[in-house]
């Protein structure tokens, strides 16, 4: 009975700090996101109904990264408070061992990592592939409605319009300008006196066509370039047809590891689904360490203030966040395999948990 009080009021003292800091930091993520596609959003003239969909679609995205943080600042706020109030030191006073003080933290931790590996193997590739087909479809209701007279217009990533003069009541347009950088290999420039746009008869989709200009390809490097002149020339301002195909992030992890294992896929190829396969494992477990961290950490630093605490916990979180960065670099470049890229931040942070479980197991709730 008297375990299963303490296991309540840790879980209790737990949860309003994690769903807090989950809504606002979710919130803030949110309006970032949504600020980059500002633009055809309001071009397109979308509805309330359409906007709340778009943010149900994106929220799942940012959970993948958002849960580890939460999940430590949940754990953390609540030690820190039982700490500042001498709750902890009561309970050790009465003889409430750290094993069972750090049960319902485990309970937290195990549902942080299972949430996570479940958000990010199977509701982030969906929430990818549904959110790419709405944005799609909202560029295209953007260009329908025409291209904006004399200023820079960036419907989708990588395509930028500049138009002179916009004929009224047509879609006909006059000194056109088109930076195309979607593709990987090359980037267009295109000049042209004249266009106007149309839409395909049997595929529906929207082309622009230009006349009387001038096409310029750079590839990536800019060692390589070359000039066309063309008297017509239709420009597809439709998804590039490999778009149509899953992105890495668009696949759940069981693809990754198929995919990986696949005799027909390139070393290079193998090389990134295996580290897109470890990080959606990876990170749900850095979910697991750092909610246990944030134990010993709320409870040493409790006494000095949560401003202490918090600055630990989040310094924690970025060497975290910043060692999984650095170790997805390397196994991308090759100087370390996909698995140690990974695995390595996790491992450092085992030893960490570990090292701090143990202080608390030897000196108890104050830190001397």
């Amino acid at each position: 009975m008297y375990s299963f009080i303490v296991t309540k009021m840790v879980l209790k003292e737990t949860a309003l700090p994690f769903f807090l800091s989950l809504a606002a930091m979710s919130l803030l993520f949110l309006v970032g996101k949504l600020f980059t596609h500002l633009e055809p959003l309001l071009a397109a003239g979308i509805s309330l109904e359409e906007f709340l969909k778009l943010n149900l679609l994106m929220l799942p995205i940012f959970l993948y990264i958002l849960i580890p943080i939460c999940t430590l600042l949940g754990v953390l706020i609540a030690f820190i408070r039982l700490s500042r109030d001498s709750e902890i030191i009561a309970l050790f006073a009465c003889g409430t061992s750290p094993s069972r003080l750090l049960f319902p933290v485990l309970i937290v931790c195990m549902a942080a990592f299972l949430s996570g590996l479940l958000i990010s193997g199977i509701v982030v590739p969906e929430a990818k592939r549904q959110t790419s087909r709405f944005m799609d479809d909202i560029t295209e209701r953007a260009l329908m409605r025409g291209l904006p007279e004399k200023q820079f217009f960036t419907p989708v990533k990588g395509l930028t319009f500049f138009v002179d003069k916009a004929i009224k009541g047509t879609r006909n347009y006059r000194g056109i300008y088109i930076r195309d950088a979607r593709g990987k290999a090359m980037t267009y420039s295109i000049l042209a006196r004249k266009g106007n746009l149309s839409t395909d008869a049997k595929s529906g989709k929207i082309a622009l066509e230009l006349l009387e200009g001038r096409l310029i390809r750079i590839d990536q490097r800019y060692e390589l370039a070359d000039t066309i002149l063309f008297d017509r020339y239709i420009l597809s301002l439709a998804s590039e047809p490999e778009s149509t195909k899953k992105r890495r992030g668009e696949m759940t992890t069981l693809e990754l590891y198929r995919l990986s294992r696949s005799t027909g896929v390139s070393n290079r190829r193998r090389v990134k689904y295996l580290i897109e396969f470890h990080k959606r494992i990876g990170v749900p477990f850095g979910a697991f360490l750092l909610g246990l961290l944030a134990a010993p950490l709320g409870i040493f630093f409790g006494r000095g203030g949560i401003s202490a605490g918090i600055c630990a916990g989040l310094s924690a979180f970025l060497i975290y966040y910043i060692a999984i960065l650095l170790g997805t670099t390397l196994a991308d470049e090759g100087t370390l395999s996909p698995g140690l890229g990974v695995w390595l931040p996790n491992i450092a942070f085992s030893i960490l948990v570990l090292y701090s479980c143990g202080l608390l197991y030897k000196k108890g709730p104050i830190f001397r």
